[in-house]
């Protein structure tokens, strides 16, 4: 088991530095998940705690944009005419068409932020079982 909290950070750092940053951290949070899961990773609690205090700040401002990120999902009220409805729903659009429009790359940071909180969480008990593993293994020594 290897402890990747540089991969963490560094991951955090560029997750919001472009479009295609969201979805590669967003991707790397599924991927240490899936790490974590399988059992090849670990990390101490006194590290994972810490990373866990930066993950739920990040979180916690993005949930609170979370009203401001629904409403950019709603087209502008600008009146009735053609060109304010073709004009409002253009500026919906821009908001969320495609992968490298605001809402879907908010969607991604706090897609990640999630898989990443569970990812810790596991690679947390990960390393709490191999510690309890190895300390039953020595203990053998010790009474021998």
């Amino acid at each position: 088991m290897t402890d990747d909290t540089g991969n963490v950070g560094d991951a955090l750092k560029n997750a919001v530095s472009s479009p295609d940053g969201a979805k590669t951290f967003a991707d790397s949070a599924k991927h240490m998940l899936g790490e974590a899961q399988s059992g090849r990773w670990a990390v101490d609690e006194e590290t994972g705690t810490h990373l866990r205090r930066a993950i739920s700040h990040a979180a916690d401002q993005l949930s609170r944009l979370e009203y401001r990120v629904q409403r950019l999902q709603q087209a502008p009220k600008l009146g009735n005419d053609s060109y304010a409805v073709t004009v409002a729903e253009h500026m919906r659009k821009a908001m969320d068409s495609d992968d490298q429009s605001l809402v879907p790359v908010f969607r991604m940071l706090t897609a990640g932020l999630s898989d990443l909180t569970r990812a810790l969480d596991t690679a947390m008990q990960n390393y709490a079982a191999a510690d309890e593993t190895a300390t039953h293994h020595l203990a053998k020594f010790k009474d021998g």
